[in-house]
């Protein structure tokens, strides 16, 4: 008993729950069979061939349960059957009448191999629509993959179809297991976490790292203990990772899963590299624009630097050489330029400074999640100090928004667009700072009411070449450093002329877990 118990475990995948399943209805089929028989002799509709009633059982039985166990369980019951009810004596079992038992035999024979080819003709089903779902499940995951954008993606994709595919828990490591740099997971059961995080299973899993080669359960060399099989994701120039599979019972893994497993480790390889040439391109076209606006800022400076300092000397000249000679309003005219070049001179510094913090091979940003009013009302506050006699009307949303960034750098891009509306714009209207919280991200818009942009400037605004009728206060510099420090930002920031008159300079900031834009420069004007 003991025997035939491991036997029906064995068949039933170690589910106790599916062998007492399967018991009922092989249990259920044996019963039909012979009710239907006894009915049939009784109405004497048939005497011989009764054994068929049985082998259509067998076939049945064969069907609606697991392996092959049931199924010749069935056979040996069906002989059993036509002895006990339907050979003479009836009601007990006599095998010793002559000729029955080659008969007896014969019939067990034909309903085992009735009951195995059903079996071999089930599992034959079951493994072509296995191979037709891996066919879908490849050509479904190499177009997903080969489209996406972010790696993040490619792993949570990439997890999700072998946890399709193979119906099994699966974790996959970027980088060493041991300290991966980054870890997906599915699982089939919650416990199978525990499996997978154990000191045992991710030693296993870095051997696979290490070699190269498969480890871990169901191979020949299974590492004892382990329940886990791992392989590793590497190309033979580059190792990016190991793919843990934990399955439930070794009788899932078909002749082909190792194959159908390499060819969908082989896409995730593809799509992985192909994000890493995207990154590298992106990186170089960053690297360009990087350099052209070096280039921009050090014309703007050498020109804006030159022009200012130009005035002071003359100034300052004209004190010392005619210091007897001009009048009163002559003398403080001459040192309220000079005053205000040297502002001037001090704000440029600070933009320069700004600038250092982002110029360099890799951004130095410092990124905290900051309250957008509390920034906007210091930056208010700055420019206020410079200009005592503007007037700037602020517009926030009553909810708190809270985005990451640098404040000292939004800081000086917003005190650089309000400067450039109150020198610019040539109105005495207020000019408008307002805030918006949309689906593209925190929108800031600086407006004016004054003369506008000229139209031929606007693709140019931010190159750094723009330059004012006050040929000593150019706006180029500033607003080449305001793009820096958004892009730097990972933001978007553009300028439009409105259609009520004046212009408007908009940027546009991810809040926590935007990282899309929305075209906002197709707004309504303000």
């Amino acid at each position: 008993m003991k025997r035939i118990f491991k036997a029906m475990l064995k068949a039933s995948n170690f589910n106790p729950t599916a062998v007492l399943y399967d018991f009922f209805k092989a249990l259920l089929i044996y019963l039909i069979a012979t009710s239907f028989a006894l009915c049939l002799v009784g109405a004497e509709v048939i005497h011989d061939n009764i054994f068929g009633m049985y082998i259509l059982g067998v076939a049945v039985t064969s069907v609606i349960t697991s392996g092959y166990f049931w199924g010749i369980a069935a056979s040996v019951g069906g002989v059993i059957g036509v002895n006990f009810f339907f050979t003479y004596p009836y009601y007990s079992l006599n095998f010793t009448i002559t000729g029955y038992p080659i008969t007896f035999a014969v019939l067990l024979l034909i309903s085992i191999l009735i009951s195995t080819l059903t079996a071999k003709v089930k599992k034959a089903a079951v493994i072509s629509s296995s191979g037709k779902k891996w066919a879908e499940t490849l050509n479904e995951m190499s177009k997903a993959i080969l489209t996406a954008s972010d790696r993040d993606v490619i792993l949570e994709m990439a997890t999700d179809y072998f946890y399709e595919a193979n119906q099994c828990s699966v974790v996959l490591y970027l980088g060493s297991p041991l300290e991966p740099e980054k870890k997906a997971m599915r699982l089939m059961k919650d416990t199978d976490e525990q499996i997978f995080n154990s000191i045992l299973e991710r030693q296993v899993a870095f051997s696979a790292f290490d070699t190269g080669r498969r480890t871990g359960a169901n191979l020949s060399d299974q590492t004892q203990n382990c329940k886990g099989t791992y392989f590793p994701i590497m190309t033979k120039e580059q190792k990016y990772g190991v793919i843990g599979l934990l399955f439930e019972d070794s009788k899932l893994i078909l002749n082909n899963t190792y194959g159908s497993i390499d060819v969908m480790i082989s896409q995730t390889i593809l799509g992985l590299e192909r994000q890493e040439m995207i990154e590298k391109a992106q990186d170089i076209l960053l690297e360009k624009e990087k350099e052209k606006m070096r280039s921009n800022l050090l014309r703007a400076v050498s020109h804006d630097l030159r022009t200012p300092l130009t005035g002071i000397l003359g100034s300052t000249a004209t004190l010392i050489e005619n210091s007897d000679t001009l009048s009163k309003d002559a003398n403080t005219k001459l040192l309220r330029d000079i005053y205000q070049d040297t502002e001037w001179l001090i704000h440029m510094v600070e933009n320069l400074l700004s600038v250092t913090k982002i110029s360099g091979n890799e951004t130095n940003l410092k990124k905290q999640e900051e309250i957008v009013e509390e920034v906007v009302s210091e930056a208010v506050t700055r420019t206020q100090k410079r200009f005592p006699d503007a007037h700037i009307d602020v517009k926030v949303p009553d909810e708190l928004l809270i985005v990451p960034m640098d404040a000292t750098l939004i800081e000086q891009v917003l005190i650089n667009l309000m400067e450039n509306a109150i020198r610019h714009s040539g109105s005495s209207l207020p000019i408008g700072l307002r805030v918006a919280k949309k689906k593209s991200g925190a929108v800031f818009t600086i407006y004016d009411h004054g003369k506008g942009i000229d139209p031929s400037q606007i693709p140019d605004l931010f190159d750094g070449n723009s330059r004012s009728s006050d040929s000593s206060r150019g706006i180029g510099i500033g607003l080449s450093i305001c793009k820096s420090i958004i892009l730097a930002h990972s933001g978007t920031i553009f300028a439009k002329n409105n259609q009520s008159g004046g212009a408007s300079f908009t940027f546009v900031l991810p809040m926590k877990g935007e990282n899309t834009y929305g075209d906002e420069s197709k707004s309504n004007d303000y």
